[in-house]
């Protein structure tokens, strides 16, 4: 066969054979789209960012299309059933609205829509020194401390009063709050909003009132409580415990002590010198607190000696 007839032949059919498989290529591209749209599901995402305890609006909100395996849990197609109902978690740009992530209906925006069932938000007026350093953001965990009073030595001793609260404020900010690049740190904060149960909300009020409790950070992690006796002031200076005798009785704990100092009088009767009033000055101790009180009291007087008249009746027949 001739040269110059076979070489056309070989490559057209080369040119063909790509032909094919370039075509063969294009119509499955094509064909693969229309399979994967009818797998999609259309659910509401966050069109910004959103913010704990916001009140979602329907700028707030879009429609964005992903496949139905990969619609997780309870999500929504319709932007409008959202519209008022509060976000408990932050929400990311483009992140799907789950019912998980919201507030039940009706609970309100801001900090009420994130307190749990059962609990209660209590706030605390801190320090930067009692607020680790003014460190604390919400959501962490922290324990509290305080300085009670020994009820044996009447000494201040130191008592880890809760564990594992949780933060849900600093201020009036509902989430962490970063610095931003270029412009100064925002101040601290004084106050810690603190969720509690109601019997925890009494004992931090009551620890309150005493001296001002200290928070401790703890790991995220770490939810062990620890069974933790109260430090006092003996064992710290490590001086042996003296239990005494347990058939005696106690003082009572949290008890004011009183110094009473000697009488003085006040003023005296000018006839008899005797003093008429006196005055009393004690000294409390109530914990920390150290107060003086006077009080002036009458002086009881000495009631004169009664004289009993007898009057004696004749005895009849004596002379």
């Amino acid at each position: 066969m001739n040269m110059k007839t076979v070489l056309p032949l070989g490559v057209a059919l080369v040119l063909g054979l790509v032909a094919a498989i370039m075509v063969k290529n294009a119509i499955s591209h094509r064909n693969t789209p229309v399979a994967n749209n009818s797998n999609l599901v259309a659910v509401v995402v966050a069109k910004a960012d959103v913010d704990a305890g916001k009140q979602l609006e329907k700028e707030d909100l879009q429609l964005a299309k992903v496949p139905a395996e990969l619609a997780p849990g309870h999500v929504f197609s319709d932007m409008n059933v959202l519209v008022g109902r509060v976000v408990i978690s932050p929400l990311s740009k483009g992140q799907t609205v789950m019912e998980s992530l919201l507030a039940a209906s009706g609970s309100g925006s801001g900090l009420q829509a994130l307190i749990p069932p059962g609990m209660r938000a209590f706030t605390l007026e801190v320090t930067e020194f009692s607020s680790v350093g003014g460190m604390l953001e919400p959501g962490c965990r922290v324990d509290l401390i305080s300085n009670i009073n020994d009820p044996k030595t009447h000494e201040n001793m130191c008592k880890t009063i809760l564990q594992n609260v949780k933060v849900g404020a600093i201020g009036h900010n509902l989430t962490p709050v970063h610095p931003v690049e270029g412009q100064p740190a925002p101040p601290v904060s004084n106050a810690v909003t603190l969720l509690l149960t109601p019997k925890q909300a009494q004992t931090v009020q009551l620890a309150a009132m005493t001296s001002r409790p200290w928070l401790v950070l703890r790991n995220g992690g770490d939810k062990q409580e620890s069974q933790l006796e109260p430090m006092s002031l003996a064992e710290l200076r490590g001086v042996p415990q003296d239990n005494g005798d347990s058939s005696q009785p106690q003082p009572v704990a949290n008890t004011p002590q009183t110094n009473a100092g000697p009488l003085t009088p006040v003023s005296t009767d000018t006839d008899t010198e005797q003093p008429t009033t006196i005055r009393h000055t004690i000294t409390i101790f109530n914990g920390d607190a150290v107060t003086k009180q006077t009080f002036t009291v009458p002086v009881p007087q000495a009631h004169p000696d009664s004289t009993v008249n007898v009057e004696t009746a004749p005895i009849p027949g004596a002379q």
